[in-house]
């Protein structure tokens, strides 16, 4: 009985591509990127990668079966070591072609390293594919939204560390997310505000009211999923993240 719960453990992992011998920007697996478009990514990642060390990488994939895509991101991420391994900063956008083609969830993952965290949250992550993937999709040109997706990250990250991509306007790519931010600022107002009447009006009953860490809202970039990956090698740098995007 356990041997063949083994057996099923093994068989149900996912197909992860294997580690590249070189370093590339784009691993097109599926054929979803046209090569125009393949190669301004490739220029857009070398001139990220030579200003500032980060490397943003797109994957696009076949078919990833019945594993969430914020599992295969993250694994897929940590085996291939992308970013630089003292910085974190490193980001994936994989693509899924099975899903993408029959119009399901999970089809796109925006997959952000540690260092690179504050740069893209994952209420940017969302956004972008939400106002710069999805369009294309909608109107099946899978190229140009993948294109687009991977400027928009770029255009983040080239913010960060405050450098210009000669390649492209970074400012068409600018993500809005003002009113995301003021609701987020609003909310987080609401309930300190609800913790000090709590507090006042709480009966002096010490401790009923006491936020202890490790508690439920935990979870950007805490090491989730998958442990044990991210050597160096193969070109990139043996960076690492925590689970912190975005999926659509």
């Amino acid at each position: 009985m356990l041997f063949l719960m083994f057996l099923q453990v093994v068989y149900s992992a996912p197909n992860i591509p294997p580690k590249p011998s070189s370093k590339n920007y784009v691993y097109d697996y599926a054929g979803l990127i046209n090569p125009n478009d393949s190669a301004q990514i490739e220029k857009i990642g070398n001139a990220i990668e030579s200003a500032s060390g980060a490397q943003v990488v797109v994957v696009t994939v076949n078919d990833i079966g019945e594993y969430p895509i914020e599992d295969y991101a993250l694994q897929l991420f940590r085996n291939w070591g992308i970013g630089q391994k003292d910085k974190n900063n490193g980001v994936l956008l994989l693509v899924d072609k099975k899903r993408l083609l029959e119009g399901k969830s999970g089809k796109v993952r925006i997959e952000v390293g540690y260092g690179l965290e504050g740069a893209i949250p994952d209420s940017v992550a969302g956004s972008i594919l939400d106002d710069y993937v999805l369009p294309s999709w909608d109107k099946k040109n899978y190229s140009e939204g993948i294109l687009n997706g991977y400027k928009a990250i770029s255009a983040k990250v080239a913010k960060e560390y405050n450098i210009n991509i000669n390649e492209f306007n970074t400012d068409n790519y600018a993500v809005k997310t003002t009113e995301t931010n003021s609701n987020l600022k609003n909310i987080i107002a609401t309930i300190i505000l609800l913790i000090i009447l709590l507090s006042i009006f709480g009966g002096g009953r010490k401790g009923r009211f006491w936020w202890t860490g490790g508690g439920g809202f935990g979870g950007f970039g805490g090491g989730g999923g998958f442990g044990g990956f991210g050597g160096s090698g193969g070109g990139f740098g043996g960076g690492s993240a925590g689970g912190g995007g975005a999926s659509r």
